[in-house]
Order: C-alpha cells, then sequence, then structure tokens
C-alpha cells in the first residue's frame, strides 16, 4: 500500500512538473502568435465584407494542403533515414579521447533513442518541412494553367507555361533540394553520435554502411540538382543581362550551353556518388564536385560576362537584333 501511494505521488508529481513546463510554453507561444492571429482574423473579415469569403477559403485551404504536403513528405524521409542511421550504428563503438562526448549522449539518451529520433524529425519537419506552404499561390496558377495558343521563340514552348506552371516546378525543386540537404546533414550528425562517423580518426573515418548511406543521400542531391538546372533553362527567357530583357545572343548562345554542361555535370556526380559505394575513399566524388564548382563559377558570370563585353557590345546592333525582335 505504501509502495502504491508513494508511485502515485510521484505520478502526480510529474504531471504537476509537466503543466509547469506545458502552460508557459502555450502561453509563450500565443503571446508571439498573436500578431498573425489578428491579421489572419482581419483578413476574413475583409473577405467576408466584399463577399468574396470563397476566395479566403481557397487561400487559406491550398495552404493547409501545402503544408501537410511538404510536412508528410519530409517527415516520411527524414523519419526513415535517421532510422537507417540507427539501424547502422557500429555494435561496439570505439572509445577514444575525443569521444567522450559521445558516450555522455548515449548514457543520457539510453533505450530512449526513438523517442529523441520523433522529437528530432518533428522539429526539422517544423521548421523546414512545411516551408512548401509558402508556395500556395505558384500552386494555384499550375493547378488552374490554361494555354495562351503561343510559343516562346527560345524553346518552342506556349507561354502560358513560364506564367502558370515554371513558377510552381521551380518552387518544388528548391524546397526538395533545401529538404534533402537538411536531411543529409541530420543523418551525418546522427552518424556521429551512433560512433558511425569519427571525425578525429586517421584513417577509415566512415564505416562502409554509413559512406553508402551518405553516398545516396549526395546522389539524390545531385540528381534533384540536375532537375533544377534543367527546369531553370527555361528562366532564361527571362534574363535581364543583356540590352532588352529575355534570352539575348549571350544567354542563347553561352548561358544556355553551359547550363547543359551543368546538367551533364551534376547526373555525373549523381552517378560517381552511387559508384562511391562500391569504391574506397572519396576521390571521384570529390573530383567531380570540383568540376562541378569551376564550371558553375565560370558559366555563372565568368563567361556570359567576357563573352557580352568583348563580342557582343563591339557590334551589338548586328548580333543582337534578332533578339531584340524577339523581345519586341
Amino acid at each position: 500500500w505504501a509502495q502504491r501511494r508513494r508511485a502515485r505521488a510521484e505520478q502526480r508529481a510529474r504531471r504537476r512538473r509537466a503543466v509547469m513546463i506545458v502552460v508557459p510554453a502555450v502561453l509563450v507561444v500565443l503571446l508571439l502568435s498573436l500578431r498573425g492571429i489578428a491579421s489572419f482574423y482581419t483578413d476574413k473579415l475583409w473577405f467576408e465584407s466584399l463577399g468574396l469569403e470563397s476566395v479566403w477559403t481557397t487561400a487559406l485551404g491550398t495552404r493547409v494542403s501545402l503544408w501537410l504536403l511538404g510536412a508528410g513528405i519530409f517527415f516520411g524521409l527524414c523519419w526513415s533515414n535517421l532510422a537507417i542511421a540507427e539501424r547502422l550504428a557500429p555494435v561496439f563503438r570505439p572509445v577514444g579521447p575525443a569521444d567522450d562526448l559521445i558516450e555522455r549522449y548515449h548514457d543520457l539518451v539510453g533505450r530512449r533513442s526513438g523517442q529523441v529520433r520523433l522529437a528530432m524529425t518533428v522539429l526539422l519537419t517544423v521548421m523546414f518541412g512545411s516551408s512548401l506552404a509558402g508556395s500556395w499561390q505558384e500552386w494555384l496558377l499550375f493547378r488552374n494553367r490554361v494555354p495562351f495558343g503561343q510559343v516562346d521563340a527560345t524553346f518552342g514552348v506556349d507561354i502560358g507555361f513560364y506564367v502558370f506552371q515554371l513558377p510552381f516546378l521551380t518552387a518544388a525543386l528548391a524546397w526538395l533540394f533545401s529538404a534533402v540537404l537538411v536531411i543529409l546533414f541530420a543523418v551525418a550528425a546522427a552518424h556521429v553520435l551512433n560512433g558511425g562517423i569519427r571525425l578525429h580518426a586517421p584513417r577509415d573515418r566512415a564505416t562502409p554502411q554509413v559512406k553508402a548511406h551518405l553516398s545516396v543521400l549526395l546522389a539524390l542531391l545531385a540528381l534533384v540538382q540536375g532537375l533544377r538546372y534543367w527546369v531553370g533553362r527555361y528562366e532564361l527567357t527571362l534574363s535581364t543581362r543583356g540590352t532588352v530583357d529575355g534570352a539575348t545572343y549571350t544567354v542563347s548562345n553561352v548561358e544556355l550551353r553551359s547550363t547543359y554542361l551543368l546538367v551533364m555535370i551534376a547526373m555525373v556526380a549523381c552517378g560517381l556518388f552511387i559508384a562511391n559505394i562500391w569504391r574506397r575513399g572519396w576521390s571521384l566524388p570529390v573530383m567531380a564536385v570540383g568540376l562541378w564548382v569551376f564550371v558553375a563559377a565560370l558559366a555563372g558570370g565568368l563567361v556570359p560576362t567576357f563573352v557580352q563585353r568583348f563580342r557582343v557590345e563591339p557590334s551589338e546592333s548586328s548580333m543582337e537584333a534578332r533578339y531584340i525582335a524577339n523581345n519586341i
């Protein structure tokens, strides 16, 4: 009986501590959200006064839907990769002078690693995963797209694509790239804490399983960036580099070809990251990334600027005539 009373007393004490932590946190969140709540309610009243409540509900429903979609995708990817990182943890962690902090972490976490993984996934999802909702206007344009019945002079694509589809495709791929990048850093940190990566080891700093896991994520990152280059080439028709807006001589003959080259390099890098699973070291991927950065620096500014300054500008009227006509 005495033990039961003590157990009940401990449960009540834990509940009181939980209430003392949760209630102030909720109050702080509410206080910080007052301005947003007021703006939200004011918008609702304003649209109702104009008889356009359906516009307000459509925008709100779209934001909520994209928030749930982005959060769900990010949560699934992050949770599964952190679970894989935990399963790939070595059974016996090497002990060294620089590993005391990791040992203290495991002593503190103990069997609560699943709860820590869940908390970390939820935190990252709230911070990064739900940001897709910010592209709700682009999604509404994408969903309600219509053709213009006229194509652009550079790619032969209906002009409606640039108005309705390109903005959302660009935003979605940028979100996916950021999500994979955040997950990559989170997984790398998890491998460090689990002992799969030893930063201070003289050699073999990562186990083969950890190396394979990171290589797959890096390959996915390269693949997404290649898709961003491929879709982003359409944005060259909106360039402001030349005398007139649009795809001028330099854009069409230098930047567009450089973009195709970057797509090829990204795909090669993706393949090298996959091949790196069965190779020792990281020499091939490092070389690919180095070449990638070098070409991106040249293609992004140096070469187009040089061509524009020393080839186009001396005979601009003749070289840009066709592109000025396209602009008009």
